[in-house]
């Protein structure tokens, strides 16, 4: 395994500096970080002064079962909770398919990477360009959340905050009813990590597929319809989610990254559930990156049409591309180019 990461370090920090040296990355980190800083300030000022004396109330009538089970959470909070998390996460997903879709087509159309690949191995190749987007996208994520909590404090301190917890209140959403802290913190964060690999060597594959510049939106549509499905699935599934179902949800791979999070902040599903849903999803990705090493030379040097997932799937099983398929033509009594 050592051998087949080799060069993976110069991939990864090769990289992160192209995506850090461009210009619309940093103006989107600034701009996120600037909304994040001014966010709670910004609303104090409309809605810290009002409702001194307001008070908000929010009513929920439960059973006695559903109060010991933990039915305490109503829907309408759930829904919106779960609804807030997964838009977040479709969000990290979309952009970083997105970006490695294009910069692998890029790299291989401008034959860079067959430079690259004469000392880097193809998992090197994959595992260092993916790495690379996260350590962006993760960062980025850390540093709203980041300044976002700071700016509360801060802001505490110079104005009447309370507006936040009105507003929570308003909605049926109480501390200790969720399942909030470190142990939350973690479930989130592996859970988005763990979709995020699966979700980012899918669009390596669909990447390393495509000929020219033009098949780059259908291999981006691919990816995010992939991404789209689990969202949905998850949406709908959450409302109707309990016993088995919910179970199905937190383990199946493409859905588990919009469920398993608001599953374990509810109290749906302990850290065993969890780490069933992380081990399932785990295999996924180490299969993902053992198809990736097999196929991505084959694939650098492919020129035909846009090979569909099947047939990628196809060569990982041993099947490798004939020469119609590449648009390579057999001269008559000779070999082919």
């Amino acid at each position: 395994m050592g051998n087949r990461l080799t060069g993976a370090g110069m991939v990864y920090r090769f990289t992160l500096q192209q995506i850090m040296k461009s210009k619309s990355n940093r103006a989107v980190f600034g701009i996120l970080l600037a909304a994040a800083a001014l966010t709670i300030p910004v609303a104090g000022l409309f809605l810290g002064s009002r409702g001194g004396g307001e008070v908000s109330s929010y009513v929920d009538v439960s059973t006695v079962e559903e109060y010991l089970n933990g039915g305490r959470v109503g829907f309408d909070t759930r829904y919106g909770i779960q609804y807030g998390y997964s838009i977040v996460a479709m969000i990290i997903c979309v952009f970083s398919v997105t970006y490695i879709v294009r910069t692998i087509v890029e790299e291989k159309v401008s034959r860079l990477v067959e430079t690259l690949m004469v000392s880097v191995r193809p998992m090197a190749l994959v595992l260092g360009k993916i790495l690379a987007v996260m350590t962006f996208m993760f960062t980025m994520l850390l540093a709203v959340l980041g300044v976002f909590a700071l700016s509360y404090v801060i802001s505490g301190r110079l104005m009447d905050v309370s507006f936040v917890s009105r507003l929570l209140a308003s909605m049926g959403i109480s501390m200790d009813l969720l399942h909030l802290g470190p142990g939350a913190l973690l479930v989130t964060l592996v859970s988005l990590v763990m979709a995020y690999c699966f979700f980012s060597l899918l669009a390596g594959l669909a990447g390393a597929g495509c000929a020219n510049m033009d098949e780059i939106e259908s291999a981006n549509m691919s990816a995010m319809m992939t991404i789209l499905a689990g969202y949905l699935v998850s949406c709908v599934g959450f409302g109707l989610s309990g016993g088995p179902l919910t179970m199905v949800l937190a383990i199946c791979p493409v859905v588990s990254a919009f469920t398993v999070p608001a599953f374990y902040v509810f109290g749906d599903i302990g850290m065993g559930a969890v780490a069933v849903s992380w081990l399932v999803e785990l295999v996924c990705v180490l299969m993902l990156l053992v198809l990736s090493a097999r196929v991505y030379d084959q694939l650098i040097l492919y020129r035909g049409s846009r090979l569909k997932f099947r047939k990628i799937l196809a060569m990982g099983k041993g099947h490798g591309i004939t020469a119609e398929s590449t648009g390579k033509r057999s001269r008559k009594g000779g070999t082919a180019k």
